[in-house]
């Protein structure tokens, strides 16, 4: 299995929920990264656990997935209820299964000042645009 369809099979895996079949695409050795809160998940089964024990009704949509190599960048989209959360992730792959990987999540928000002359918003499927704010 080529790398990037490894990190897409992972992502649409827990989607479905099948454990087993995200287990099996993940190295014993696999070390995932979540710098926004400086964690550190050693080990495929850790890294089930925590994902197969998210509270919540979640929902995953791979937006795009791009490879070169082992290495391989992805987007997703979470939706939990009305929480929408952006995922991008970058990934080593390595005889078909998962080693590494560095993933940052974000929630929707508003521009920190209003500069609305030189951007437009616009609407995800999932989130409508706000807004602008005043400074």
């Amino acid at each position: 299995m080529n790398a990037a369809l490894v990190v897409r099979s992972v992502w649409e895996g827990m989607e479905a929920r099948e454990w087993n079949a995200v287990r099996r695409l993940l190295a014993e050795d696999l070390v995932v990264t979540w710098p926004q809160t400086r964690e550190r998940i050693r080990g495929a089964d850790a890294f089930v656990e925590v994902n197969r024990t998210y509270p919540g009704d979640w929902h995953i949509t791979v937006e795009d997935v791009i490879a070169e190599g082992e290495r391989v960048a992805a987007r997703v989209t979470i939706v939990s209820g009305e929480d929408v959360f952006y995922a991008s992730g970058f990934y080593r792959v390595r005889d078909g299964q998962l080693v590494e990987a560095t993933e940052t999540f974000a929630d929707p928000g508003v521009p920190p000042y209003d500069r609305s002359h030189l951007v437009e918003r616009y609407e995800s499927r999932n989130s409508p645009a706000e807004g602008p704010t005043s400074s």
